[in-house]
């Protein structure tokens, strides 16, 4: 039995540096986000694939300059692909796509239009790390000569 883990809008500042909550309430109108039922005095909650897809927003919008009107049309585009079960590659580079059409591994298609390439590896292990989850193990460089400690 898995327990599904979510977050507070607090949560979410927190794992993204410190953001402000009106930059997450902001993002929370977005699609996939405005269209979930919320209820009144109660607290937003956010699932890990929600986390991640507020990392890319804010890498869009930090890294590029995207603006709000750039992420209403990609925003669900984003939540899609990383919600959508498939491999998850040591390094993932994905496009998304400005206009119209499916985020993707760059690997996996090429690129046919204007959007942005991401490092999504790089905020999962964002994300991961403040979970407290352990990055993959990196390669050492190879030691040539132990006994006397040169390279």
């Amino acid at each position: 039995m898995s327990i599904i883990k979510s977050f507070t809008a607090k949560d979410v500042c927190a794992v993204l540096g410190g953001i402000s909550r009106s930059r997450l309430h902001l993002w929370a109108q977005l699609p996939p986000f405005s269209e979930r039922p919320t209820r009144e005095r109660s607290a937003r909650r956010f699932t890990k694939v929600d986390l991640l897809t507020f990392a890319v927003l804010q890498t869009l919008e930090d890294a590029f300059g995207a603006k709000s009107r750039d992420l209403t049309s990609v925003s669900a585009t984003i939540h899609y692909y990383l919600n959508a079960p498939h491999p998850i590659p040591f390094d993932e580079w994905v496009f998304i796509p400005k206009d119209e059409g499916e985020a993707h591994m760059v690997q996996a298609k090429a690129i046919a239009g204007a959007g942005w390439v991401v490092d999504v590896a790089k905020e999962r292990e964002r994300i991961d790390v403040y979970l407290g989850v352990r990055p993959p193990q990196q390669e050492f460089p190879l030691m040539t000569d132990i006994k006397s400690g040169r390279q």
